[in-house]
């Protein structure tokens, strides 16, 4: 019992009870530990030009791709493989991330290495596929099982103690068979969801251009002659633009005021479905970014880089981070119509984005912002423009989040059948429920 003093025995039981309690008489009630060795990789030396660059592939998390693995970031040399733990796993071997990403996937698609954050299972004559399916089904509860303040981690311990129904080499054979059918069937229709997502942000993208380039409302131009539009730099438009303070990390708390950071803005809103919180004290300088209705929001640095949210309703005291830049507009500006102008590709963002990877890595800085020029009109056209994009992109957002809510279903599914197979359920006894006709269900048909 001492080599699973660092698992969790009620979440490993509560694991064991979901996948061994109705499996078929003629399966066997084992362990991840007892049907397949395992290993996992090393690193060699960091700044040891020796060791890196040569002919051997070596497999970072990054590299998974829950399919066969063909490609590598970086490669090692047979003399870094001999000065490390690293260690070379053969073709078709099943890999799997241990560290942050837990469960995420691969098959080595060729001879390669890996770091130690990657765990792989010894080859042997139980179908290699059988196991990376189950592995994939029980995927949340081997991230249950993870721990860590700051990355959640599993061990081998964690691995080898897994519970694990093994099926006659037949059976696997035929479930790994009937699962590729299935999932071919799904990966057809994920394909046309996700075609149908891209035609969506095109679609967002012309209503944008069109707007900004006044096509949106220039019949309201017909009946207001005398409109017009005018050129500004950005910077003349913000009553405040500012960034948030370096040092943050020692104030973060568990509850407090809400800390706005870049990935709250990935989906160019606002997003504060999960938050982080912060606890200042009384005079400190990170105050002067305290956030208001209306400000609009720009990731400065990171993968998130130009992406832009808007604060459209109270929510509480708040602060931006080092990463995000914070634009209060003045009188002359709708904060919404700032908002669109800058997440519309045509306009804002192509000057943001030519900014940002000007040079080196990508990043604004403040004088950046307030280059951006704006073809401005008066406010009452604005408010126009504004309430045409509200028309139109409503429909967009609501088509969007039915393809969401279907792509989301999809996953249900392809958990459904996996279920079904690691229970016996899916060849025998009966086929699984038409995937097709599952798909074919839900908001899909009240948008079509």
């Amino acid at each position: 019992m001492s080599s699973l003093g660092k698992v969790d025995l009620g979440a490993l039981k509560k694991a064991e009870s979901r996948i061994l309690d109705d499996i078929p008489d003629t399966w066997v009630k084992s362990t991840l530990g007892d049907c397949f060795e395992w290993g996992s990789g090393g690193t060699p030396r960091a700044g040891n030009s020796d060791y890196y660059n040569g002919e051997i592939p070596w497999l970072v998390i990054g590299d998974l791709n829950d399919s066969v693995v063909v490609a590598s970031g970086q490669t090692i040399t047979r003399e870094g493989l001999n000065n490390s733990s690293a260690k070379l796993v053969d073709e078709g071997t099943v890999l799997l991330a241990m560290y942050g990403s837990i469960g995420k996937l691969g098959i080595a698609g060729m001879r390669l290495a890996t770091n130690q954050a990657i765990a792989f299972a010894i080859q042997n004559e139980i179908e290699t596929k059988y196991l990376f399916y189950f592995l994939r089904y029980v995927r949340p509860n081997l991230k249950d099982l993870g721990k860590g303040a700051t990355q959640q981690n599993i061990s081998q311990t964690v691995i080898k103690a897994f519970p694990f129904p093994l099926a006659p080499l037949n059976e696997q054979k035929r479930i790994v068979n009937k699962i590729e059918e299935l999932f071919s069937e799904l990966e057809n229709g994920i394909a046309a969801l996700k075609t149908a997502r891209e035609q969506l942000k095109v679609y967002r993208q012309s209503v944008l251009k069109h707007a900004f380039e006044g096509k949106l409302t220039a019949r309201w131009r017909e009946k207001n002659t005398s409109a017009s539009w005018r050129l500004e730099k950005l910077g003349n438009l913000l009553a405040l633009l500012t960034s948030g303070s370096r040092g943050w990390a020692k104030y973060y708390s568990d509850s407090g005021d809400t800390f706005i950071r870049a990935q709250n803005l990935k989906y160019d809103r606002l997003d504060l479905d999960e938050k982080t919180f912060v606890a200042l004290p009384k005079k400190t300088e990170g105050r002067r970014t305290q956030v208001q209705v209306g400000d609009v929001l720009v990731t400065i640095t990171g993968a998130n880089v130009t992406k832009t949210g808007r604060v459209s309703a109270d929510v509480g005291t708040a602060y931006v981070s080092q990463h995000v830049a914070l634009c209060r507009p003045t009188e002359d500006i709708d904060s919404e119509f700032l908002h669109w102008f800058l997440v519309a590709e045509s306009a804002g963002r192509k000057q943001l984005s030519k900014f940002a990877y000007g040079a080196g890595k990508p990043g604004l800085n403040l004088d950046n912002i307030r280059s951006v020029e704006i073809n401005l009109p008066q406010l009452e056209e604005q408010y126009e423009i504004v309430n045409k994009l509200r028309e139109l992109l409503s429909i967009e957002e609501n088509v969007s989040a039915c393809v969401d809510a279907e792509l989301c279903r999809v996953e249900l599914i392809r958990q459904s059948i996996l279920r079904k197979a690691f229970s016996g359920q899916l060849v025998a006894g009966g086929e699984v429920k038409g995937v097709k006709s599952e798909m074919g269900q839900g908001c899909s048909n009240e948008h079509s």
